[in-house]
């Protein structure tokens, strides 16, 4: 998955164009930032392929996190490192 795939994903989830301001963009900024940095150090160290399906899944789990300071259990181990990843980099504790 290459930046414009990540970024392109991110946007998608902006359904209200209105939502479009400096708070919004930084948190995507973040979000792909360390998307990025997470999916080349997987590559790197463990040749594994971080998937769109990999970020969707921890897209569709980032807000519940927020509100509730809990992680799913799940087996799914990229997409829970992705949001525990996410979490710290937003300055949110996750149990």
């Amino acid at each position: 998955m290459d930046e414009k795939d990540i970024q392109k994903l991110f946007v998608s989830v902006l359904d209200d164009p209105g939502q479009d301001n400096a708070a919004v963009r930084n948190v995507f900024s973040t979000l792909v930032s360390t998307t990025l940095k997470y999916r080349d150090d997987l590559l790197a160290s463990r040749g594994v392929v971080v998937t769109v399906e990999d970020v969707r899944t921890c897209l569709a789990w980032l807000v519940p996190a927020i509100a509730t300071g809990n992680v799913p259990e799940t087996k799914n181990k990229i997409s829970l490192d992705l949001l525990r990843i996410w979490l710290d980099a937003l300055g949110k504790k996750a149990k």
